[in-house]
């Protein structure tokens, strides 16, 4: 984490360069600049002179800014990378992420540009995207190939392309594979992110597939379109209810420990040291939603 939650993860088009600029004032914990799929191939060296160009003139406030490059085995993403590494950003995200190797590949080539740039080693982070059945089985491994992994972000369509499933309104096609992603990072000290909600015009199948994903402890969700985040930041945010019940537990706890106790009870419950960690967990996140908002 760098600071603040990742809620809500927008997808912003490389090739607008207005839409780059509306990014700057939208709700969003991360922009995801991108300059992979969505962006035509003849207008690829286009879109990546237009996010540089936004990297060097927009002011992102506190919003965590990451790049989605092409593959790195194309000569296209390695040009992006070596073109957004060295500015101002907080991440790369990689397309399409099938084993560990092109996570370590990834972190080579971005310590090269970092040394060359005179940026602290370790500054940019990596989000992989899982889209794929190998994605999957790979996740742990791909979840902990390098320090600078950040996140893995769930690409549904490619995935449900890849397996070759019809997924339905309840999307438990993908229940595994969200779930094996979430244990995946879990296991090892990140965010799971989950994929967006396609249908944009229906806000209830959206709030549906993020209570889903909140349940199955995913840390947000990606959205394609500005009007979704409202509704995905206040899914994935901690509600009042979760506040006062943390901050309940850690002065029981805290009452508890001065009686030389480790455990105690609140409203008819036993809470110990896991309890303990979940409420720190909720109230840190209450700060860290604060420092975007302001």
């Amino acid at each position: 984490m760098i600071g603040h939650s990742r809620r809500s993860v927008l997808y912003v088009p490389g090739d607008s360069e207005k839409m780059l600029r509306r990014s700057a004032t939208m709700p969003a914990d991360l922009l995801l600049l991108n300059l992979e799929d969505g962006v035509a191939a003849s207008q690829k060296d286009l879109a990546r002179d237009t996010v540089v160009r936004a990297l060097q003139q927009v002011d992102f406030g506190a919003r965590e800014v990451v790049v989605r490059v092409n593959g790195l085995d194309t000569e296209t993403g390695k040009s992006d990378l070596a073109a957004v590494v060295s500015r101002r950003i907080d991440g790369i995200c990689l397309p399409k992420i099938e084993k560990k190797e092109e996570i370590q590949a990834a972190d080579s080539a971005i310590l090269t540009v970092e040394s060359r740039a005179a940026i602290p080693r370790g500054t940019v982070r990596l989000h992989a995207m899982i889209e794929s059945a190998a994605g999957v089985l790979h996740a742990a491994e791909i979840a902990a190939a390098s320090p600078r992994m950040a996140s893995l972000i769930f690409g549904s369509a490619d995935y449900a392309n890849d397996i070759r499933c019809r997924p339905g309104p309840d999307r438990r096609e993908f229940l595994l594979a969200m779930q094996m992603m979430v244990v995946a990072s879990r296991a090892a000290g990140i965010d799971a992110i989950d994929a967006p909600c396609f249908d944009l015009k229906n806000p209830d199948a959206l709030r549906r597939e993020s209570d889903s994903a909140r349940r199955l402890g995913f840390e947000g969700k990606s959205a394609l379109h500005p009007d979704q985040l409202p509704v995905i930041n206040q899914t994935f945010d901690v509600t009042e209810a979760e506040v006062a019940w943390a901050e309940d537990v850690l002065a029981e706890l805290d009452e508890a420990e001065k009686r030389g106790k480790a455990l105690s009870t609140l409203d008819g419950n036993l809470i110990d040291n896991p309890h303990r960690a979940a409420a720190k967990r909720i109230l840190q996140r209450k700060d860290s939603r604060l420092k975007i908002e302001d």
